[in-house]
């Protein structure tokens, strides 16, 4: 039998609640601390801006045992999602674990034990644990860069961390800088109601829309699509580009203006598979009315009531709205780094054991976090329990300098966002340590579920197919259900390249891609 551990988690939102319930499941007595008053960290009511609608459908962001069986392929509100979060906790009655209005102030060592000193109610709590999840989530510390002129600026300055609504907006001369998911729908809804609204952007980044074309009449949510599949990923990267960009072609026929337009900027963006990408197409129509103006040269200069570019372009503002991220600090550990990239498997500091664990600190370029958060905690909960170790120090630093190397040169274009994986290849990685990456029939045997794993998208289900506490029945029931969003034409051109191909990555050990790989740019 494998021990009980003490394990503390940090954060109630939807990394932590993924991680209480793997603990819980090997018999682990889990705490769970949550600064606010609720579960959902972002997702919470007081958490995301008013209209929030989340970029990646329900099935990819619902965990892998508990799909939202018999609804539509949607994109859920902040509210509906919360809503499947407390769901979640009731089902598999979690709720016991998670302790609200408790800030967490420093996490350090005192012998074998983590001490976690918490602040609940304005008293002061010391915690011992055996083990520790860290799952506070990406969004805690804005980042506003260091511009010249913006200490001189006379107007009002937000971070989109603060925004709910445009209401503050009405009647302002606006500036925003950025186009996140998070940008497109802020800087739409201040361009209806400001006087003027301008878009800052230092290159064109690709933007995707939600929902994409199959059959006449028939529409998916593009990461429901070919998109997400693992013939896709596992491809040479020309074969994905080449898909990526008929599509992009396709637009420049399209009667919609908006459409149009957005074709000639994601052509104009570079190839898609190297770069994150937004998962929001709102703004375009916006920009396209003339009420956003966007300007792809930087900012030069901010004045007192004004903004210089970097095209020499000026406009009278008195509102800057930064969307422009968030920084990786943990100001409650010891732990010095900055980004994820340094810790092995984006999950554990060299510095530390296996006994601390980053979770839900990976930004998949396609699919969802909740199924990356969730693979994390299944193999945290497989070290706890004892039934894996991870490599010793020396080997864990070198795996993380070259994952480091591997991801920036896959996302050469965007190498910034240091958090940026490859969804299906992750998964597929974590799968291989977790013990429950799914196992392919050759054509023959089954070629239904063969076609399905291989071409279908790569939702989180397949990963209880076999393995540590599969559901082999209804994960391959969803499976098998789930119809194929790829052309019969694709499908045979796809199959005959990846037979003929003597190049196959090795994704599992995370390869670097060798053919077809874009000159990198400057």
């Amino acid at each position: 039998m494998p021990e009980i551990r003490r394990v503390g988690v940090i954060g109630g939102g939807l990394s932590g609640i993924a991680t209480i319930k793997q603990l819980r499941e090997e018999g682990h007595q889990v705490t769970c601390f949550e600064k606010g008053s609720e579960i959902g960290g972002v997702f919470s009511n007081d958490g995301a801006y008013d209209s929030t609608l989340l970029t990646i459908s329900n099935y990819f962001m619902a965990y892998s045992d508990f799909s939202p069986k018999g609804e539509r392929l949607k994109f859920w509100t902040r509210r509906e999602y919360n809503q499947y979060l407390h769901r979640y906790i009731d089902h598999f009655g979690l709720g016991d674990s998670i302790q609200l209005d408790s800030t967490v102030e420093r996490i350090e060592r005192r012998g074998k034990d983590w001490c976690v000193r918490v602040v609940s109610k304005g008293e002061a709590v010391e915690h011992l644990f055996d083990a520790v999840a860290v799952c506070s989530g990406m969004f805690q510390f804005p980042k506003i860069p260091d511009l010249p002129g913006l200490k001189d600026f006379e107007g009002r300055v937000v971070h989109s961390k603060d925004y709910k609504n445009a209401l503050p907006f009405e009647g302002r001369r606006v500036l925003c800088v950025g186009l996140g998911e998070s940008s497109a729908d802020m800087t739409s809804e201040i361009s209806e109601v400001a006087e003027s609204c301008y878009l800052s952007l230092r290159r064109y980044p690709v933007v995707a829309p939600r929902y994409i074309p199959f059959q006449r009449d028939q529409y998916y949510t593009i990461d429901a699509s070919w998109i997400t599949s693992r013939i896709i990923n596992y491809l040479p990267t020309w074969a994905h580009i080449s898909l990526v960009s008929g599509y992009f072609r396709d637009y420049l026929k399209s009667v919609n203006p908006d459409v149009r337009y957005r074709g000639q900027w994601d052509l104009k963006a570079g190839p898609s598979p190297h770069q994150v990408i937004t998962k929001n197409e709102r703004v375009y129509t916006h920009i396209v009315d003339g009420q956003v103006k966007p300007n792809v040269s930087g900012i030069h200069h901010i004045g007192p009531d004004f903004v210089e570019f970097g095209d020499g372009e000026k406009a009278k503002i008195d509102t800057i709205l930064f969307c422009t991220g968030f920084e990786t600090r943990f100001p409650f550990l010891p732990l010095n780094f900055s980004s994820t990239r340094e810790l092995y498997k984006q999950m554990f500091h060299p510095d530390a054991d296996q006994s601390l664990a980053f979770i839900g600190f990976v930004r998949p370029q396609q699919g969802g976090i909740p199924a990356i958060a969730e693979l994390q905690a299944r193999y945290f909960t497989q070290l706890c329990s004892g039934e894996k170790q991870i490599p010793d120090p020396e080997t864990r630093r070198a795996i993380a300098e070259h994952e480091k190397e591997y991801w920036e040169h896959e996302y050469y274009i965007t190498p910034h966002v240091s958090s940026l994986v490859n969804y299906c290849t992750y998964m597929d990685s974590m799968a291989d340590l977790v013990g429950c990456k799914p196992e392919i029939p050759p054509f023959f045997s089954d070629p239904e579920l063969h076609l399905k794993l291989w071409f279908g998208p790569q939702f989180s289900a397949q990963y209880r197919l076999n393995g540590p506490h599969a559901n082999r029945k209804e994960a391959e029931a969803f499976v098998r259900a789930f119809p194929l969003v790829f052309p019969k034409t694709k499908i045979a051109y796809l199959l005959l390249l990846r037979t003929l191909s003597t190049w196959f990555p090795e994704h599992e050990k995370l390869k670097p891609r060798l053919i077809g790989e874009p000159a990198r740019t400057a």
